[in-house]
């Protein structure tokens, strides 16, 4: 690495250290904390609102991550200029493109960090935090939530009206309609269903029904039906090929909760067998999308604070925080705007989470070739 890189990566790494700090303390105190201080009040554990706040962080991080990236390169880059060692290196034969490629650099790490955290500590730390928060509450159990969901490898619908324990693997109170030629063959119906592959690996799309019946239909005659019963001296094993962790996505739709892959598995699910509002549909795929677009900010961010970083005069970093918040403040109502349309309907929901980020790498390159002149 030459000393131009290090010396651009040495400016940047303190005030985003500060900014992380900062905006993720500004989230916190608006989404947590006072929520957090009156369960405190009201005889909370102390150690259970640590662990709270612990869990929460990796949430709001992402968010902020973009942010610090913004308020890095704006201080960072506007140092080097107010002390004139930006026209040291344009005199020394740096180009203004060739300054930018570690921040560049820098924007594609906190994008890759932010991604990683997003896929896989978010998802986690904000299931505990909820499941904290449910217990301390005494609120309904998401375990007893029920859910629907469809499982296109068997041509079935299932019905799980009694909830399911993760843990143990078992489903309560389930309904499995399989489908032929697009009409119910066979209805399936138990008390508990039990997971064949917490023992046994070999058997993870396995699932054992205990106490209930079956009915089988002819598509040709809808009103003939032959029931068979079985309880637990006589169980129906069937495959389904969903293990609890897949099941655990359906029956808890919040998108903090899942990563990219299963939250796509979930919205192809809906979008395929809706069981629910389209608006609501359209809403998940929007944050879908945004797992991979906010990540991204942080490169446009990067690249659109360069240029805007160059100030011909000394000043303050104060001058940095005000341009970063009037930056972040134009974007947000931008992406607010384009996500509502795409939960409306009006844009496609990928083009609604993209939206902004074509927005930024358009003014970045503007304003890019601009500072180079």
């Amino acid at each position: 690495m030459k000393l131009v890189d290090r010396q651009v990566l040495r400016e940047l790494t303190g005030p985003f250290i500060f900014g992380v700090a900062a905006f993720s303390s500004v989230f916190f105190a608006g989404s947590v904390l006072l929520k957090l201080t009156e369960w405190l009040m009201n005889g909370m554990p102390l150690l259970m609102a640590l662990e709270i706040v612990i869990y929460s962080l990796p949430s709001i991080v992402f968010w902020t991550l973009p942010m610090s990236t913004l308020l890095a390169v704006l201080i960072g880059v506007g140092r080097l200029s107010g002390e004139s060692e930006v026209v040291a290196l344009f005199a020394g034969g740096i180009s203004f493109y060739r300054l930018s490629v570690p921040i560049l650099l820098f924007g594609l790490v906190v994008s890759g960090i932010s991604l990683l955290l997003n896929e896989v500590v978010a998802p986690v730390a904000s299931s505990r935090s909820l499941a904290i928060q449910a217990a301390l509450l005494k609120q309904v159990a998401i375990s007893d939530t029920p859910f629907t969901f469809e499982d296109p490898d068997t041509s079935s619908r299932i019905i799980v009206e009694g909830g399911m324990d993760k843990d143990k693997g078992i489903l309560r109170n389930v309904s499995v309609i399989q489908f032929y030629k697009n009409r119910p063959a066979l209805l399936v119906y138990a008390d508990r269903a039990e997971w064949a592959g917490i023992k046994d690996p070999s058997n993870r799309y396995r699932w054992k029904l205990y106490d209930g019946f079956t009915q089988l239909m002819d598509p040709r005659e809808p009103r003939s039906m032959a029931t068979t019963t079985f309880e637990n001296t006589q169980t129906r094993e069937i495959e389904m090929k969903k293990t609890p962790d897949d099941l655990s996505a359906y029956q808890n739709l919040k998108a903090e909760q899942m990563s990219f892959t299963q939250l796509n598995a979930v919205v192809r699910s809906l979008k395929q067998y809706p069981d629910r509002q389209l608006d609501q549909i359209r809403r998940l795929d929007v944050e879908m999308w945004n797992k991979i677009a906010v990540p991204l900010t942080s490169l446009v961010f990067a690249l659109l604070a360069a240029p805007l970083g160059i100030r011909p005069h000394r000043s303050s970093s104060s001058v940095g925080m005000g341009m970063s918040i009037l930056v972040i403040f134009l974007y947000w109502i931008l992406g607010r705007y384009t996500w509502s349309l795409a939960i409306q309907g009006t844009v496609w929901p990928v083009v609604g989470a993209f939206a902004p980020l074509m927005v930024g790498v358009a003014a970045a390159s503007i304003l890019l070739v601009r500072a180079a002149k």
